[in-house]
């Protein structure tokens, strides 16, 4: 059977989980409008016959200052590592090609490039075929896909792409296997995604999570997390007004869990504030952030 790694690179916020989540036909990676929604590099395991592609979902490539953005692009960059191909997404309603071209020079792998042209169905015929002339008088060597992860067109073109370039094998996971993440780390994705959708402006982008017990008895799931906020005011704004908020980004992210679980979820979430986590190398290692199976 014909088996590989592939990675999924980009920018923030270019439709990479869209992406990801739509080639599997499964929610592996939340979802949001917001940039640098994604924080770990996911594996997501594709199964036919006689072929198995692990897909890997890294975070947007986005030199920040602080320590967790670092680790986030170190995640991202570690994804390259031994895969068979990369594919590169670029958001095609971007009339700026120079952060693109300035992270694919700085892309160090042997691995065959594959451009994605995502959102092309937000983007006028003038300005697809600029885009298109640039990347082809730049990377006249490079495969362009033009897709639409979010209506998964050109699905079937990627995986085509990408098979060329795949070795005969032996499967990597089981057959049963979606992802590497396990359920504690899904719950905490799942609160992550809730906060982004709920709160506003830098707010969640200052928020973790940390899963602090996971139980699984008596035909349920039993979770208690802590969101770690940056600031004593955010704290107050998670909570929200006789704990407004809280209960329903818990109320929320329970009935997601259930959905994807289709088992009782009982969530538990307090709030607590842990000022300059994002710059600590040790509070980081503590909420998962910079392991190397991140």
């Amino acid at each position: 059977m014909k088996v590989g790694f592939v990675s999924i690179l980009g920018l923030p916020n270019v439709g990479k989980s869209t992406l990801i989540n739509a080639i599997l036909s499964k929610k592996v990676s939340i979802v949001t409008s917001k940039s640098q929604t994604t924080r770990d590099a996911i594996m997501g395991v594709y199964n036919e016959k006689d072929l198995q592609i692990v897909y890997i979902d890294t975070p947007g490539l986005f030199p920040g200052d602080e320590a967790l953005y670092q680790m986030m692009e170190k995640s991202a960059r570690r994804s390259m590592s031994g895969v068979d191909v990369i594919l590169y997404v670029i958001d095609s309603t971007s009339k700026n090609y120079s952060k693109d071209d300035e992270t694919l020079a700085s892309i160090k792998s042997d691995a065959p490039i594959i451009l994605l042209f995502n959102k092309i169905d937000d983007v006028r015929v003038e300005q697809m075929e600029a885009l298109l002339a640039h990347y082809n008088e730049k990377y006249p060597n490079y495969e362009k896909i033009q897709i639409s992860a979010k209506t998964n067109f050109g699905l079937k073109d990627i995986k085509n792409a990408v098979v060329a370039h795949l070795s005969e094998g032996l499967p990597y996971y089981p057959e049963d296997v979606i992802t590497d993440k396990d359920k504690p780390f899904m719950a905490k994705e799942a609160i992550r995604e809730e906060l982004l959708r709920f709160l506003k402006d830098e707010i969640p982008h200052e928020c973790a999570v940390e899963i602090t017990s996971y139980e699984e008895k008596d035909g349920g799931i039993f979770i208690k997390a802590t969101i770690v906020a940056e600031k004593e005011g955010h704290k107050a704004i998670i909570i929200g007004k006789g704990g407004d908020m809280i209960k329903k980004i818990s109320m929320s992210t329970r009935h997601n869990l259930e959905k994807m679980w289709q088992s009782h979820v009982t969530l538990i979430c307090r709030v607590e504030c842990v000022p300059g986590w994002r710059n600590d190398p040790r509070k980081l290692q503590k909420l998962g952030y910079g392991r190397e199976d991140n």
